[in-house]
């Protein structure tokens, strides 16, 4: 499996940010590099939020918590249903 970069990410695509999974739900096309994902924190609840590429890694664009409940977002229904299915389906 090659290396999900912000040249080759696609909807849908899973990644790794820091030690969660996650499913890249939106890409900024006017902010290269930076993608909205979502992922399940520790109490099992889908969260999205922003990340960048950077050093050759994902990486939250702010420290601390900074994300939505993505279960409350019809929005994200899609990608939370991929999410909760898990990677290696």
């Amino acid at each position: 499996m090659s290396e999900i970069t912000p040249e080759n990410v696609k909807l849908k695509d899973w990644i790794s940010v820091g030690m969660n999974d996650a499913v890249v739900c939106h890409i900024y096309k006017n902010e290269p590099g930076k993608i909205e994902i979502v992922y399940l924190d520790r109490k099992n609840k889908a969260i999205n939020e922003d990340v960048h590429y950077k050093d050759g890694k994902w990486t939250f664009v702010y420290d601390g918590p900074n994300g939505g409940y993505a279960d409350n977002s019809s929005r994200l229904g899609e990608f939370v249903s991929i999410l909760r299915a898990g990677r290696w389906r």
